[in-house]
This record gives C-alpha cells, structure tokens and sequence, in this order.
C-alpha cells in the first residue's frame, strides 16, 4: 500500500526549479510583483510552520519541534510498545503501519521516518505543511 516515492527531484528538476526562483533583474518590469508574491509566499510558510507545529503538538502521542526553513514537519509519534511488536511481527515497519492507518482514516498522506534512518525504536512521519491554512483548523 505504500508506494514508492522519489524524496528529492532529479538534476534536470533541480536545474529548472533554480532558473524559476532566480527571478527577473531588478531592471524588469516584473521584478516588483516578483518580489511580492515571494514575500507572501514566504509570509505563508512561516504562517503554516508557526501554526501547523502548534497543531501537531495539540495531539495527544505527536511531538514537534518548530518547523524551520522547510515545507515539512518531522514530528516523532509515541507508538505503544505491543502495536511496534505486531507490526514487526507482520514484517511491516511501525510507523509505516501508523501512516496507512492514518491515509485510511483521514485522507492524510505521510511518509514513514524508517525511510529516513531514524534512530532505532522511535518513530517518526513526515508532513507537508503546504496545505491552505483552513486545513489547519480542521
């Protein structure tokens, strides 16, 4: 159920995505409104940072340090000891298990932390903070 995925873009993406970022020079007639919809884009990250940490940190068994200078929150999850024990048993990552459940039951989709080399016996799961605001009222 859980599809492989590619974490980081390939060069040719990396490549294009820094023409795009670069921006026009100061000169152009569209540096102005570049810079401003940067600015609000920043503006709405640091917003959903702020309030996507809190949110998380309101969870009973999720805890998050401030979300800082990315699009994602890597929160650790508190797994019972006898959940992580079946799921080894069944040959399937603890955290994993935590976020198919989590995909079935509310339509959020996170990526395991045993993809990224956690230390062993905690448990972790990635999150983008890049939905609107309102999602994180909900």
């Amino acid at each position: 159920k859980v599809a492989a995925t590619s974490l980081s873009s390939n060069t040719i993406g990396q490549i294009f995505v820094g023409l795009m970022v670069r921006g026009p020079a100061a000169s152009e007639a569209s540096a102005r409104l570049f810079e401003e919809e940067t600015a609000s884009i920043m503006a709405g990250l640091k917003r959903r940072a702020l309030l996507g940490s809190a949110r998380l940190n309101k969870i009973k068994g999720i805890s998050c340090q401030p979300i800082e200078g990315a699009m994602y929150a890597f929160p650790s999850i508190d797994l019972p000891s006898r959940f992580a024990a079946h799921c080894k048993s069944n040959g399937q990552e603890p955290d994993e298990a935590w976020c198919i459940t989590l995909m079935e039951k509310t339509g959020i989709v996170g990526v395991p932390g045993s993809g990224f080399g956690q230390k062993s016996g905690t448990w972790h799961v990635r999150l983008t903070i890049l939905p609107p605001d309102d999602i994180f009222e909900q």
